[in-house]
């Protein structure tokens, strides 16, 4: 089914391009006025106007209104259409992890015969909620996005805002949210990766995390994952070992503070697990400048498989699908376009480990046959 933003430009275009032929620039009736014509809402209006100025039909100018641009079978916008188009708003196009999603993204929307359009919020929750704003007023028909962590808000925009707009989450998805969204199991990923380093007699394990009222939904979940292989395990957790910090960056000074936090701990731990790849790779350096053999005296362990990246050091870590992840986000975009979204269901996808073998570095043979046909809906 066409969304209502196509079949309203369609009847514009009949209107006052066919039946009774405006000049080029003869001014059209405002937002307002057409949304009371035509007794839609002014977003699907707006959604309406930016299709056929992205065509080449109309000219919006700032302040003074709509305006016709060309006329029915001339100029650039004759015999075209406007292609279909979704967003993708992400935190932040540098990780590579975004970089994957997106691709994921663009290989369903080329399947679906769509274009995507890519906005980046540099992780401001203002900045987020405009450019979910902008791109609907420019006509795209729903949205992918990669949350910020710094909502900075008890009750989320997305709760309230937009509900006449297709949204899904991937990744960082909080309940506040209430929208469809895609997860990968971190609370397996994290119970697997613990109950592996009990099994290599690591039974002292500490973990990084982020400080509380950070809502970095991966990690949280990681960490009761933690938990509940040291519950498993009947094993107390220790106080001190797990050791909060702000997560500014590897090797940030909140970092460095929280791992000479870990090399005071008495006894020290034989294992840390940190917030992701780049936490672990940063940390074995710093703990090697300081004496310490890894993974002799400590195992470190990561998340996310970022071990593409120039670095010399290989470690216990996770190996999630973001690609896989961004195709089935835009799949379940297109099924909701054209519907008001009224669910906030969920799909969690498998995160397999990525473990040292006698072969070398491979996905845990157990750590598959735990998440063989994992496609679980949470409400």
């Amino acid at each position: 089914m066409q969304p209502s933003y196509l079949s309203l430009r369609d009847r514009l275009l009949e209107d006052f391009w066919r039946r009774q032929p405006a000049a080029i620039g003869a001014k059209l009736p405002t937002e307002r006025e057409l949304a009371l014509r035509y007794r839609t809402s002014r977003p699907t209006i707006s959604k309406a106007i930016a299709a056929l100025a992205a065509e080449g039909w109309v000219a919006k100018r700032q302040g003074s209104g709509i305006y016709i641009a060309a006329l029915a079978g001339t100029g650039k916008a004759a015999g075209r259409r406007l292609k279909p188009r979704i967003g993708y708003v992400a935190t932040s196009l540098r990780p590579i992890l975004s970089h994957h999603v997106c691709r994921g993204i663009e290989q369903a929307a080329a399947q679906a015969g769509r274009a995507v359009e890519v906005a980046s919020t540099d992780w401001d929750y203002a900045i987020e909620r405009q450019k979910i704003a902008e791109l609907r007023d420019n006509g795209v028909e729903g949205v992918v996005l990669y949350p910020t962590t710094c909502r900075g808000a008890q009750d989320d925009y997305l709760a309230g805002e937009f509900r006449d707009f297709p949204i899904v989450v991937v990744d960082l998805y909080q309940p506040s949210m209430r929208r469809p969204h895609f997860l990968f199991d971190n609370h397996e990923a994290g119970r697997g990766l613990s109950r592996w380093l009990l099994a290599q007699g690591r039974r002292d394990i500490a973990f990084l995390k982020f400080a509380d009222g950070v809502a970095y939904r991966s990690v949280d979940d990681r960490l009761a994952g933690y938990r509940r292989a040291l519950a498993d395990a009947g094993l107390p957790e220790i106080d001190g070992r797990v050791i909060p910090f702000t997560g500014t960056g590897p090797l940030s000074p909140d970092h460095v503070e929280a791992m000479e936090r870990f090399l005071a701990l008495r006894p020290r731990p034989t294992a840390l697990i940190t917030p992701y790849d780049p936490y672990a790779h940063a940390s074995i350096a710093w703990l090697r400048e300081r004496g310490l053999r890894v993974p002799e005296d400590v195992v470190v362990a990561g998340f996310d498989n970022l071990q593409d990246e120039p670095w010399r050091e290989r470690f216990p870590t996770t190996q999630p699908d973001f690609v896989r992840m961004g195709e089935r986000a835009a799949e379940m975009l297109f099924e909701r376009i054209g519907q008001r979204p009224t669910d906030s269901s969920g799909i969690v996808l498998p995160c397999p480990l990525w473990l040292p073998s006698g072969k070398g570095w491979a996905v845990s043979p157990a750590a598959v046959d735990s998440h063989r046909g994992l496609t679980k809906r949470q409400k």
